[in-house]
C-alpha cells in the first residue's frame, strides 16, 4: 500500500464501532489441552458440563452425629451402616453420611448420657446439617460457557469434578513496541510499556516489550515488517498522531499487505488511537500520553485480546454507582466524544468519589485512581452528589 494512498486524517468512530471491528477481523485462536491446575485465566474453549452430581453423595455439613430415624431423644452410637433405628454414627466434616441417616447433629450439641448413648436437645428437622447429593452441581449442569475464563474458584470445581484436562484457546502473543527517540538517545526512561504489558497479561496474554524505536520511518518499517512475524498482534505506544515524530502510522502504510481499519476514536483521551493490519495481523497504535494509552488499551487492546480468545470484546466491568462528591465541569475540546475520567475514592463506606479532571499525561490521577468513569456524547458536567457508574479495567490497579 503506497504512502498517499490513505490521509492521515482522523476519521473517528464510537466505541460500538470499535466493538463492530474487532469482531469483524479477532478470529479465536488454535485451541489447548491442558490441565485445570494450569488453566486458571486461559478461556475456554467449550462448555464445561458436570459429568457427575457434586456431592456424589449426602455429605455432613458439620462434625457430629448422623442419627436415624427416633421416636425419643437418646440414640445408641455405634461405628457399623447401615444405622438402624435410634441409632447414630460419628461422622466428620465433609464425610459421607449413612444412607439411612435423616439429620446431622453438631457435636457441641450432644451429651452423653451412657458409654455408648447420646443425647441430643431436641428434635431436628429432616437433613439438618446434611449437604444433599447434587446440591452443589447436578449431573449435565454447564459450570461455565465457552469464552469465559477459568477462575481459581472455577479450577477447583473441575478438580473435584475429577475433569483431568480441558479446552482452552491458546494465549495470544503479543509484542509491545514503544517508539520515541528520546527513549533509544537515553534522554528519558520508557516506562508506559511496563502498565501496558500487565494490562495485556490481565486478559490472559502472553507478552513481549521490544527495545523502543527511534522515531524514523525506516526504521519502524523494517521492524514491524520484518521482526514481528512471531507474535499474534503488535502494539505501538507513541508516534500515532500527526507531528513530525508521529512516524508509525506512515511506516504501516508503506508496508505491503497493510490495511488501515479506523483511524481515530471518538473518546477523549485516547482518540489518536488507531488499528491496522498487515499481513492479517492486528497491529494497535497506542497514544504516547500516558491516561491516552491506557483507554486506549482498555477500549481497543484488551477488547481485541479477548476476542482472540473466544471471548466477547469487552474487557473493563462495572464496579458499582458512586456518589460523586463535587461538581465537575469540562471545558476543554471534543466535548461530543465520550469522555473517560478516573475517579478517585473518597470514602468506601459511603461510596463516594471524586472525577479527576487533569492533562492526560497526568500520573497521579492513575496512581490514585480507584477506577474510572464513562461519561456520554456531550456530557460536560456531573452535579455533586449524583450517583455515577464506575468501572474497572483488568491490570490496571492490581
Amino acid at each position: 500500500m503506497g504512502a498517499g494512498s490513505v490521509p492521515h486524517i482522523f476519521k473517528y468512530i464510537s466505541l460500538d464501532e470499535v466493538i463492530s471491528v474487532i469482531s469483524g477481523i479477532a478470529m479465536p485462536l488454535e485451541v489447548e489441552l491442558v490441565n485445570p491446575r494450569n488453566a486458571v485465566g486461559r478461556f475456554l474453549a467449550e462448555d464445561i458440563v458436570s459429568p457427575q452430581d457434586l456431592p456424589e453423595r449426602d455429605i455432613s455439613h458439620v462434625d457430629g452425629y448422623a442419627i436415624a430415624e427416633c421416636d425419643e431423644n437418646v440414640f445408641k452410637v455405634t461405628n457399623k451402616e447401615p444405622l438402624s433405628r435410634c441409632e447414630a454414627i460419628y461422622v466428620r466434616t465433609g464425610e459421607f453420611v449413612a444412607e439411612s441417616a435423616v439429620a446431622v447433629v453438631p457435636v457441641e450439641s450432644v451429651r452423653f448420657v451412657g458409654p455408648d448413648l447420646i443425647a441430643v436437645p431436641r428434635r431436628y428437622e429432616r437433613f439438618y446439617e446434611v449437604v444433599r447429593k447434587g446440591s452443589d452441581l447436578r449431573r449435565g449442569e454447564v459450570l461455565r460457557r465457552k469464552g469465559d475464563v477459568v477462575t481459581p474458584p472455577t479450577a477447583r470445581a473441575l478438580i473435584e469434578l475429577g475433569i483431568d484436562v480441558v479446552k482452552v484457546y491458546r494465549k495470544p502473543r503479543v509484542l509491545i513496541v514503544p517508539t520515541g527517540t528520546e527513549f533509544v538517545a537515553g534522554s528519558r526512561k520508557e516506562s508506559t510499556s511496563v502498565l501496558v504489558k500487565h494490562m495485556c497479561e490481565a486478559v490472559g496474554a502472553e507478552t513481549y516489550v521490544a527495545e523502543p524505536l527511534e522515531d524514523s520511518v525506516d526504521v519502524v518499517k523494517d521492524y514491524i515488517g520484518n521482526r514481528t512475524h512471531p507474535y499474534d498482534l503488535v502494539a505501538t505506544i507513541g508516534g500515532a498522531s500527526l507531528g513530525d515524530k508521529d512516524v508509525v502510522l506512515r511506516a504501516i502504510m508503506e508496508l505491503r499487505n497493510s490495511r488501515i481499519l479506523f483511524r481515530g476514536v471518538a473518546v477523549q483521551p485516547g482518540r489518536v488511537t488507531t488499528l491496522a493490519v498487515v499481513d492479517g495481523k492486528p497491529i494497535t497504535l497506542l497514544p504516547g500520553l500516558l491516561q491516552s494509552t491506557v483507554v486506549g488499551t482498555i477500549f481497543v487492546l484488551q477488547p481485541l485480546l479477548k476476542a482472540m480468545q473466544g471471548s466477547a470484546p469487552r474487557a473493563h466491568s462495572l464496579l458499582g454507582y458512586y456518589r460523586n462528591l463535587s461538581q465537575y465541569e469540562y471545558l476543554g475540546r471534543f466535548t461530543s466524544f465520550t469522555r473517560v475520567r478516573f475517579v478517585e475514592l473518597v470514602s468506601e463506606e459511603t461510596l463516594e468519589v471524586k472525577i479527576v479532571e487533569v492533562p492526560s499525561s497526568s500520573q497521579a490521577a492513575l496512581v490514585r485512581s480507584f477506577g474510572f468513569t464513562i461519561l456520554p456524547p456531550g456530557v460536560t458536567s456531573v452535579p455533586q452528589g449524583e450517583y455515577i457508574r464506575v468501572y474497572s479495567a483488568p491490570g490496571l490497579s492490581s
